[in-house]
């Protein structure tokens, strides 16, 4: 299987390399095209001087008698030459000189004879005139083999040097990119397979590339996630066995002293009993509840509801109990009545548990509020919802314990005594049922003065009833 790291190594490199040779490929022919041309303007400026000079030698000697001797004699004595090939013929073709040797003696073929330039002794007539017979024809011919080779040679042996240095640099350079890019996805890799093993999560660095920053910074929150989760589930399983240890060994202990005859089965006895065995119930129905609504199994019976009119029954179940704690219940509701969408037996359980953690916290002479208003007034964000505040004038809730509130089993006393709490799932079982029904529930709480609860439910389509 192929690394990411090899084929980062391997891309850029070839990606370099390829972008050197075609720019080194491109330079090289546009210098030999320069050089050539360049060659050829040389042999111009050669051709034009040696025909200056052999048509002052054929003036002299009025003829071309001992001109190979001259020429050889004269070529041998420039070095500029020595690259030159130089074919002298006379008027009829004849070729008089050949410094490569091949064509002396023979006829100049007629490609060279209209490369070459015709020598003409006599001056030019003018414009019109017809111009007199050459006597002559020299050509001077670039000689691209030798020094054309050899520069081509060193060009190559550039290209090929450069390249390799180029594909060296961009090879390291590749490798060090690749080693940057990779150390986190394997510092990743490795702190996934720790997490696998159920070993601690060290939280990863934040690298500084903008793309593996955010993947790392995912990472650790994730891991946090679950090493969250994973505590709530210790300590779910904890409190779940405290929450049942102790109504259980109070049955048992009940049930030994009725066997052993140490207790009377008297009324009394079998209500404590029977408070036992309701408080394991609840605990369970409780539990099934939650289960259900993480399953996504639970039914509801969306209908719209008259806000005030639900506050009403919810605070006439209650009564009682407040009566007897001294505790006054209020219920504060505009003149025209808000409707919303809900589930008329949810919403009672939702407010029944909400008023069952206020009464349990409300001192004696205390009171508890429960408002319904449109959303939008008393500070609340505008929509299409109603809003119901249960509000208490009980000890609040320390800044630190409201972020956790809404956790299952999570109590503010550190003890989980009875006499102090329930069970620490109602107001889990009261975010689960507002938000199944597409609401929002948050807390507000200052120490010494209360805490309030606020629920945010879908308005009913229908009309707001006046009352």
């Amino acid at each position: 299987m192929k690394t990411l790291r090899r084929r980062l190594v391997l891309t850029h490199t070839l990606v370099a390399l390829l972008a050197v040779l075609l720019v080194a490929l491109l330079a090289s022919g546009l210098i030999l095209r320069a050089y050539r041309e360049l060659i050829r303007q040389q042999n111009r400026n050669l051709q034009n001087r040696l025909s200056m000079a052999l048509i002052d030698y054929y003036r002299q000697n009025r003829g071309w008698a001992d001109v190979d001797q001259v020429l050889a004699e004269g070529l041998a004595e420039r070095t500029l030459l020595e690259a030159r090939r130089v074919v002298l013929a006379d008027r009829r073709g004849q070729v008089l000189f050949d410094s490569a040797g091949i064509l002396a003696g023979r006829q100049l073929p007629l490609r060279l004879r209209n490369l070459g330039m015709p020598l003409h002794a006599l001056p030019r007539p003018p414009d019109g005139a017809r111009p007199p017979p050459p006597v002559g024809y020299l050509a001077v011919l670039p000689d691209l083999g030798g020094e054309s080779d050899a520069f081509t040679r060193s060009i190559m042996r550039m290209v090929l040097l450069g390249s390799g240095i180029a594909g060296g640099v961009a090879f390291a350079v590749a490798l060090l990119i690749a080693r940057r890019v990779t150390r986190p996805l394997r510092r990743l890799t490795r702190a996934a397979h720790r997490l696998a093993t159920g070993a601690r999560h060290e939280p990863l660095p934040i690298p500084a590339e903008v793309e593996l920053a955010e993947l790392s910074q995912a990472f650790n929150t994730m891991a946090a996630d679950l090493s969250r989760q994973e505590d709530l589930r210790r300590q779910f399983v904890a409190d779940v066995a405290h929450e049942l240890r102790t109504p259980l060994s109070v049955l048992r202990l009940q049930a030994e002293g009725l066997e052993d005859g140490v207790e009377e089965p008297t009324p009394a006895l079998f209500a404590s009993l029977r408070e036992e065995v309701d408080l394991l119930t609840r605990l369970v129905e409780d539990l099934r509840l939650l289960s259900l609504a993480d399953a996504g199994r639970l039914t509801f019976a969306g209908a719209s509801l008259d806000a005030c009119a639900m506050l009403e029954r919810a605070v006439a179940v209650t009564a009682p109990r407040a009566r007897q704690q001294g505790i006054t219940l209020h219920v504060a509701c505009p003149e025209a009545h808000p409707h919303l969408l809900a589930d008329p037996q949810r919403l009672l359980q939702i407010l029944g548990n909400l008023l069952e953690n206020a009464l349990r916290y409300t001192p004696r002479n205390g009171s508890v509020t429960l408002r319904a208003f449109p959303a939008g007034q008393h500070g609340t964000a505008p929509g299409e919802h109603v809003v119901i505040e249960v509000a208490d004038t009980g000890p609040g809730i320390a800044a630190e314990d409201l972020p956790h509130i809404f956790d299952r089993f999570y109590r503010t006393d550190r003890a989980r005594a009875r006499e102090t709490g329930g069970s620490g799932l109602g107001l889990a079982i009261v975010q689960r049922l507002v938000e199944a029904q597409n609401g929002q529930v948050s807390v507000s709480s200052t120490p010494g003065k209360g805490t309030t609860f606020r629920i945010r439910l879908p308005a009913a389509t229908d009309v707001v009833v006046a009352q």
